[in-house]
């Protein structure tokens, strides 16, 4: 494939608005570009999708089952109450900076199934007291205004629990490698799988292996997609596809974080969340095939799926790649495309390669 044939997928993914819980328009864009290429499709009761590829390689007394794991919900909002003016207030779902709030756009997705756009509105700079300007304003001060002038209107179209999601184009930056969209959390590390899927089905004489993807819902709520997929899964080892924070940018320091910026590979964790041969066998395949890659200590249990994955039954080996990624949280998170195929270049080596170290 070439930037242009990856970039209208990564545009799809990063474009469709799908938040915790309303993962459907998400997974079925998923299922429309696997669908041709796995053994089998199924989507279970929270919304996760797994996606299979059977290995055919004969010669291995029995054959692994290695899970591949992206989420594949963004954070988000619900609708909460509304006044009698028709102005919706609402909450969050998943972790959100209220600072870049305010003028943002935004989708109600109606459990009529209307879609209904909105902007965060507040007070305008003209109107707020000396001491106001100085202050971010909290979420649940905030409004979202759709236009329409009475409590009554409104409730037409909207409804108490209806999801909300920012709406944001995406776009490439000068020189086509660096790409810019909401959500990218974690829709690049599902491009990854997805390119992954592509690849190696028409491999599939030379796996010695069955692979399942699981694109995991849930997972800004608390990784539930995860814990539920990997239980069904049990898989012999696993590994997490995410993205992590690129600090390459002013005010961040080096030294209290770690080094990682946009164009450095991957990002390999180290840390008691993962299996130390299954990561070892990554960084020598990164090595041997001169993959650039970071490594990123995680001395706590990793804040994403590895987490869950790891602690599920009775333990399954667990490793994290993650891609760099800039302002993680807003309308504007930023990537390098050439992480993503370097992603793309480690998963798919490793999955071809027989597993040859034995679990302790």
């Amino acid at each position: 494939m070439i930037f242009e044939e990856d970039f209208k997928i990564i545009k799809k993914l990063a474009e469709t608005q799908s938040c915790t819980g309303n993962e459907a328009n998400i997974r079925q864009l998923i299922i429309d570009l696997v669908e041709d290429y796995c053994d089998k499709i199924e989507v279970d009761v929270l919304g996760n999708l797994f996606c299979y590829i059977e290995g055919k390689k004969s010669g291995s007394d029995t054959k692994k089952r290695v899970l591949l794991d992206a989420h594949l919900d963004e954070i988000g909002f619900m609708v909460r109450f509304i006044d009698k003016n028709g102005f919706i207030r609402f909450s969050s779902l998943g972790g959100q900076n209220a600072r870049i709030l305010p003028g943002q756009n935004v989708t109600i997705h109606s459990s009529s199934g209307e879609e209904i756009m909105g902007i965060i509105a507040e007070k305008a700079i003209h109107l707020l007291q000396k001491d106001e300007r100085t202050k971010v304003t909290k979420i649940v001060d905030l409004f979202i205004d759709i236009g329409l002038s009475s409590e009554e209107e409104v409730k037409k179209h909207v409804s108490v629990g209806d999801y909300i999601t920012l709406k944001q184009e995406c776009y490439a930056l000068l020189g086509n490698n660096r790409i810019v969209s909401k959500a990218f959390d974690d829709r690049i590390g599902c491009f990854v799988l997805i390119r992954t899927i592509m690849e190696l089905s028409p491999l599939k004489k030379d796996l010695d292996k069955d692979i399942i993807f699981l694109f995991a819902a849930q997972e800004e709520i608390g990784v539930r997609g995860a814990t539920v997929g990997a239980f069904k899964i049990n898989p012999d080892f696993a590994i997490t596809l995410e993205v992590t924070h690129a600090i390459d940018y002013p005010g961040i320091s080096k030294e209290k974080h770690y080094d990682c910026y946009l164009g450095c590979g991957v990002s390999i964790a180290l840390g008691p969340n993962f299996y130390p041969k299954l990561t070892k066998a990554l960084i020598d395949i990164a090595k041997e095939e001169q993959i650039p890659f970071i490594l990123e200590a995680e001395p706590y249990p990793s804040p994403n799926d590895a987490r869950a994955i790891q602690m599920t039954r009775s333990g399954i080996p667990c490793a994290l790649i993650a891609l760099p990624l800039r302002y993680m949280h807003t309308n504007v998170e930023m990537i390098e495309y050439k992480d993503a195929l370097h992603a793309i270049q480690l998963v798919k080596s490793f999955l071809l390669k027989e597993i040859n170290f034995k679990l302790d």
